[in-house]
């Protein structure tokens, strides 16, 4: 009896830290689940073909990581129509929650702020904050009248996103057609947004995120400065730049600066416009800067197609994307190291390849072929045959064009003719 109460205590005990086991096991798997992951970008400034560039990453990584929110802070005048159409495409493909926050007090999100605000899934704006203001401009003409087809599209494509999310497709329609601005509190009160909030824990309480897990995601040093080349004014800049460099080439004939810089500059603002992607301009920058680096080795100049080549080199390797999981600070190391590389190489290949051309284009030093150039003195009158001396030896030459030449005339060798020397008078 006494044995068999001793097994049950045991069991008892067993079954009591088996049950307590299971009890902490589980509350750990619920607090791991009460966890929401959320990724973090911040937008501040014009749409542009860098913003894009940016997102693209972003949204690329959250979905990577599994995230279940994806958050974009929102400050913008307007912006690109290409590239928020490319954004928005973005934000209606991913499975991602997309929550659009235009989170500062006097922040704004007119003209294409807008219409990505009314592709998330949550449209959140600051109370004070201003949002609309969507009507299309011209690019290079403000004061210009916008074709009516271009508004009725425009109209057409900010309802569609508005009744996509179930928002007011009216009041979408008169940010377009009235150039409507709505505070944050009066879109809120009328159905155009989801919420308003002042800050991102307002923003979690609203959407009922109690334990949030924010990874904010920065632009790399290369977003930022493929950001700054795809600013609308610049873009602009280099099409009209880009554009004159090809017409001076093509008139003028000399392609080595004008015509390369010019194309480089074209290539640049084509991409920031929407015309090429960013793959391809990559694609092209690489292509062109081996053949500069070619034309620089077998028609060596001044460097400067050997430099453009670099350059060229370079804006192609910076097109490269790392892969989501690869760190951000491993990746700009790597691409560092490959600026190096590529300008190392790049100059000693300036290097040895002019030095081998010079090497091909170097007159012979050994046999008669090496005697061109150099002077002789005649010792028997040439008429017009004689007798030259050269390196204390003696040769057989001519005159050219049978001219009398006296003795003790310097004269220069231009050919060899067996074992005679063509000469003239220095």
């Amino acid at each position: 009896m006494v044995f068999y109460n001793k097994v049950k205590s045991k069991r008892l005990i067993a079954f009591s830290l088996l049950v307590f086991s299971l009890f902490f096991l589980f509350q750990d798997t619920l607090s791991q689940k009460e966890e929401t992951l959320i990724y973090l970008a911040e937008v501040d400034g014009e749409i542009k073909a860098g913003t894009l560039q940016y997102l693209k990453r972003v949204v690329k990584e959250a979905e990577k990581a599994e995230a279940e929110y994806l958050v974009i802070k929102l400050d913008t005048p307007g912006g690109l129509l290409k590239s928020t159409k490319d954004i928005i495409d973005l934000l209606l493909k991913t499975e991602i929650k997309t929550v659009v926050f235009v989170h500062k007090e006097g922040g704004w999100a007119y003209s294409a702020g807008t219409f990505i605000l009314l592709a998330a899934d949550f449209a959140i704006v600051h109370p004070d904050a201003s949002i609309g203001a969507s009507q299309p401009q011209e690019m290079f003409g403000q004061e210009q009248k916008v074709a009516e087809k271009v508004i009725e599209g425009t109209v057409s494509w900010i309802k569609s996103l508005a009744e996509i999310q179930k928002r007011n497709s009216e009041i979408a329609e008169k940010f377009v057609r009235e150039n409507l601005t709505l505070t944050g509190k009066e879109a809120k009160e009328i159905g155009i947004i989801d919420e308003t909030a002042k800050n991102l824990d307002e923003l979690f309480s609203k959407l009922e995120i109690s334990e949030p897990k924010i990874k904010e995601i920065q632009p790399t040093p290369i977003e930022r400065f493929f950001d700054f080349l795809s600013h609308p004014y610049l873009i602009s800049l280099f099409l009209t730049l880009g554009g004159l460099g090809l017409i001076f080439a093509f008139r003028t004939g000399e392609f080595e600066l004008t015509g390369i810089l010019g194309l480089i500059l074209l290539l640049i603002g084509l991409w920031g416009m929407g015309v090429i992607t960013f793959n391809f301009l990559g694609i092209i920058f690489l292509l062109l800067g081996i053949f500069l680096l070619l034309l620089e080795v077998f028609q060596p100049g001044f460097g400067i197609l050997g430099f453009l080549g670099i350059i060229s080199l370079l804006f192609g390797v910076f097109t490269f994307q790392g892969e989501p999981f690869l760190s951000p600070q491993i990746f700009t190391a790597v691409t560092m190291i490959v600026f190096g590389a590529i300008l190392g190489i790049g100059i000693l290949f300036i290097i040895i390849g002019r030095g081998v051309v010079k090497t091909l284009r170097t007159k012979p030093k050994t046999g008669p072929e090496a005697l061109i150039g150099l002077e002789a003195e005649v010792i028997e009158e040439l008429t017009p045959r004689g007798r030259v001396k050269i390196k204390e030896e003696t040769w057989l030459a001519e005159s050219l064009n049978g001219r009398i030449i006296p003795k003790g005339t310097k004269v220069e060798i231009i050919k060899v003719e067996g074992n005679t020397l063509l000469v003239k008078l220095k």
